[in-house]
């Protein structure tokens, strides 16, 4: 069923997002094409690809493959990198394929779209696809959200996870953390965070059962919560910066503000981010 989203064109992949120019589908060898660098799914279910293989091998491929020219007689994969990884298996060297002129940027929000149509990214695989889109082509999360037909709430939701400590998102990644798990996680603390991870791997614990032990304990001092305006500027602030930023306002003029990293990578970002903002 999921191999024939394309077998309409590319208008029933994308529905109202713009397709790109089509031509004509045509066999090539698939030494010929190169896997999709914009792939945002790296974790393959092989025993599914062995079924497909066997229907391949049987009744051929189905849905053509979409690729892209890179010149010199080449081709880049779009969309259907199963199909491919089965049709190889079954021993086929050559493929149907609907040739198009992707620029990168399409090219990954294609491979993204097709995807999460299908819901089989896994929410680490999913944020990060959504992360390239907006540190490689500079998209905001409204645009992210218009072209790959997303909730906004969902997609600053999911590029949250990215937040989260290496552990965490290791589990996530590995499936043996579930979504829902992992929208409890991104609300917290990272070392509470990383903390119930654990628990909820240990003791097999559903997202309700989670969801019950991060309920917070009443306590003589409870935190005031934070009106609408200073979470609308936490909100616009880590989507400006990139990161998770968090405003604790302790009085009318004192607070601090706190801006969260997962790496050394992502804390070198936000460094230079901020030089940039000194420098101008």
């Amino acid at each position: 069923m999921a191999d024939k989203i394309l077998s309409t064109g590319l208008d029933a992949l994308l529905g109202d997002v713009a397709a790109p120019n089509k031509q004509s589908i045509k066999e090539i060898e698939l030494n010929q094409i190169k896997p999709n660098r914009f792939q945002p799914r790296q974790s393959f279910d092989e025993q599914k690809i062995n079924e497909l293989s066997q229907s391949i091998a049987k009744h051929g491929i189905l849905s053509p493959i979409l690729v892209r020219e890179t010149g010199a007689g080449g081709y880049e994969l779009i969309a259907g990198e199963r199909r491919l990884r089965a049709a190889q298996q079954a021993g086929l060297t050559k493929a149907p394929c609907m040739v198009d002129s992707a620029e990168d940027q399409l090219s990954l929000e294609l491979a993204l779209i097709e995807n999460l149509q299908r819901e089989d990214l896994n929410p680490i695989e999913e944020a990060r696809g959504y992360d390239r889109l907006k540190r490689e082509f500079s998209l905001t999360q409204d645009k992210i959200a218009e072209v790959t037909g997303k909730a906004r709430s969902s997609v600053a939701n999911s590029m949250r996870l990215l937040n989260l400590p290496t552990s965490v998102i290791d589990l996530l990644y590995s499936g043996d953390l579930e979504k829902g798990h992992a929208k409890i996680l991104a609300s917290m603390e990272p070392k509470e965070a990383e903390e119930l991870a654990k628990k909820i791997v240990s003791l097999g614990m559903t997202v309700k059962d989670a969801a019950s032990s991060n309920k917070p304990k009443t306590t003589k001092n409870k935190t005031k919560p934070k009106n609408r305006d200073l979470l609308n500027i936490e909100e616009e602030l880590s989507e400006t910066i990139g990161h998770k930023t968090q405003i604790d306002q302790q009085s009318a003029s004192r607070g601090k503000i706190s801006i969260s990293y997962s790496s050394k990578d992502e804390r070198e970002s936000i460094i230079s981010k901020l030089l940039k903002l000194k420098k101008n």
